[in-house]
């Protein structure tokens, strides 16, 4: 909503502004609009077939909205060498810092899923465990331990917010007693995340967080992204975060399939 709000303050308020006190630039302004405005759907098309999920594009919309903002905000009021001027961009300037320092992006929480919230002593005692526990040897299917599928995430990356409606999906339709979903906030816990060979420094393309493993018997059986031994990520072929490269990448039909209950009928076959 504030992004939103930020974004409506150049119609509402700064075009508004510059029409009352530059009556004679209009023309000007207008024809700005129109450049910055086809630039940026340009941007929003290509971006938007690149998208991993409805979540990403809606933010990468908000982004270039308001990064278009500002120039915009410029042109309403310009410098004047004689006189006082940019007073509109560094209203808005000031209004963006404060939008990025202390509203930061949306979490999931409230999403209905099947996601257990890890901390370092959960992580250790269920998921690294090697040893099969009294809830394992229940599981249904051919796996004799319980399979974790577990979300490294971190609250203030952006990815991290794009993949998590996604992976909340996921688990409400995959999810059993042998195949099992979790997260883990790296940002919190950075230990668990570099003894998982995840850096939570890296940026632009080598960023590995947020990153999905498969781990069974205290082993990571697949993980994606892929990195290399020393922790800097596989770029080529191109990994994505899609649900069909989640449920393809990791399998989920299949482990799904063997590792629900039967029904009635297909014990009395068995």
């Amino acid at each position: 909503p504030r992004c939103a709000q930020l974004i409506l303050a150049y119609p509402a308020w700064f075009r508004a502004w510059a029409r009352v006190t530059f009556p004679d630039s209009l023309d000007a302004l207008e024809l700005w609009e129109k450049q910055c405005g086809i630039s940026c759907a340009v941007i929003l098309l290509v971006r938007g077939l690149r998208s991993e999920s409805l979540d990403q594009f809606v933010s990468t919309v908000f982004f270039y909205c308001k990064a278009v903002g500002a120039p915009l905000a410029y042109f309403a009021d310009p410098l004047d060498p004689n006189g006082p001027g940019g007073r509109c961009v560094a209203v808005y300037l000031a209004l963006l810092l404060i939008l990025h320092l202390f509203v930061g992006h949306p979490t999931h929480d409230w999403l209905p899923s099947k996601i257990v919230a890890l901390t370092p002593r959960s992580f250790e005692d269920d998921v690294m465990s090697d040893k099969e526990s009294e809830e394992s040897a229940k599981a249904s299917g051919k796996w004799k331990k319980v399979e974790w599928l577990v979300l490294f995430y971190a609250n203030h990356d952006a990815r991290s917010s794009h993949v998590a409606p996604t992976f909340a999906k996921i688990s409400r339709e995959y999810a059993t007693d042998g195949l099992r979903f979790a997260k883990l906030d790296v940002a919190r816990w950075p230990a668990t995340a570099r003894r998982m060979n995840i850096d939570v420094e890296a940026i632009g393309r080598d960023a590995v967080v947020p990153t999905i493993m498969l781990i069974s018997g205290g082993e990571t059986r697949l993980r994606l992204p892929e990195v290399y031994d020393d922790g800097t990520r596989v770029k080529f072929p191109v990994q994505r975060m899609r649900r069909v490269d989640i449920v393809n990448g990791f399998g989920l039909e299949e482990r799904h399939a063997k590792t629900r209950p039967k029904d009635q009928d297909a014990k009395k076959r068995d």
